[in-house]
């Protein structure tokens, strides 16, 4: 009887030990999966106890919307954990989410740590007016240092094709500013036989495509781009979809954010993005000849949402957009937060 309850005994504590080593190897899959969904080396995981109970802290640089949500919580539930609570706290950057599971009979927790994020689950908006100034058409450095000299953070977009672009994106790499390309594409209004727009033929032949964007290989990646001109070429969907793919291809594993800066009304360019799954947005675009900058931006400054977010693309030889900038931010209490175009966070209502 004795040999008997010892061999009992025996098989319990052996099947326990498999049920544990059985949920820890569960739980280092799922993580290793976890961490999939953002960058490489972007993510850091600790398992550690929490109460007794197994806790796989998780901790990510990045944003975490509804949709990587989404493929968060398909990774738990395809390693068979069933989700018993979520409870989060959020700051306007940075969200931690505690995830209480079990697997079989036994409890186990997920945290994760979100830092530098530009979106959190659920809606997480900034607070207050956000404007994200995009400036485009530089036309030498000197343009570059002028508007630097307001202090705000600002899109620079260089014009693509020029014999100077090369240079421009060196000195916005030593000035630590992000890398923006304006490409000129085939417009109703621009004679197509300047050499740096791309027409919608060329950029249907995958030859003369790979050609054109040639020199984005001399770089190290870019961090968006955004159209200059683009009437005739942003109403074709073939064409939009031709280019922003091999630009993708181009700039290897880093992120690539687009400003639609069309003003056409039938532009696809911002669709198109956002159904290719870039991080998109579409500008309010002023021009010199108009005058329209400050009233545009006053005029969002003054609206009545309490919360609400806006891209304003600009000519770099906007002299009343420059002065009103400079105007604006030199007031004692700045009524607006300034942000570059990639951190502004997609939870706030465009405007």
């Amino acid at each position: 009887m004795r040999l008997l309850f010892t061999c009992l005994s025996f098989l319990v504590f052996a099947t326990t030990a498999t049920h544990a080593a059985s949920l820890e190897d569960k739980m280092r899959e799922a993580t290793t999966e976890i961490e999939s969904l953002w960058a490489d080396e972007a993510c850091e995981t600790v398992v550690i106890k929490k109460k007794g109970f197994p806790l796989a802290s998780v901790a990510c640089a990045g944003s975490f919307d509804n949709a990587r949500r989404a493929r968060f919580l398909d990774v738990l539930f395809r390693h068979h954990f069933v989700l018993e609570k979520e409870t989060y706290r959020l700051k306007p950057r940075n969200g931690t989410y505690l995830y209480k599971t079990t697997l079989g009979r036994r409890t186990a927790y997920f945290k994760l740590y979100v830092r530098d994020a530009d979106d959190l689950w659920p809606r997480n908006p900034v607070q207050g007016k956000q404007v994200a100034v995009h400036v485009q058409n530089l036309r030498s450095a000197s343009d570059l240092v002028r508007w630097r000299t307001l202090g705000i953070p600002l899109t620079f977009a260089v014009t693509y094709g020029r014999s100077d672009t090369a240079e421009l994106l060196e000195k916005l790499v030593e000035y630590n500013e992000e890398k923006w390309l304006a490409i000129p594409l085939e417009d109703d209004r621009v004679d197509i036989a300047d050499g740096n727009l791309l027409s919608i033929g060329d950029a249907l032949d995958q030859e003369k495509l790979a050609e054109y964007l040639g020199a984005l290989e001399e770089t190290d990646g870019i961090d968006g781009i955004s159209p200059l001109y683009c009437s005739r070429f942003c109403k074709n969907v073939p064409a939009l979809r031709a280019l922003l793919g091999a630009a993708r291809e181009n700039n290897g594993e880093r992120p690539l954010a687009l400003v639609d800066t069309d003003a056409s009304q039938v532009s696809s360019f911002y669709e198109t993005g956002r159904i290719m799954g870039f991080r998109t947005f579409r500008a309010y675009v002023t021009r010199p000849d108009k005058g329209n900058f400050c009233a545009v931006l006053r005029q969002f400054l003054d609206a009545p949402e309490a919360n609400a977010s806006r891209v304003i693309a600009v000519d770099a030889a906007d002299e009343a957009a420059f002065r009103c900038l400079r105007e604006i931010t030199s007031g004692s209490a700045v009524p607006v937060e300034f942000v570059r175009v990639s951190r502004m966070s997609l939870t706030n209502p465009f405007r």
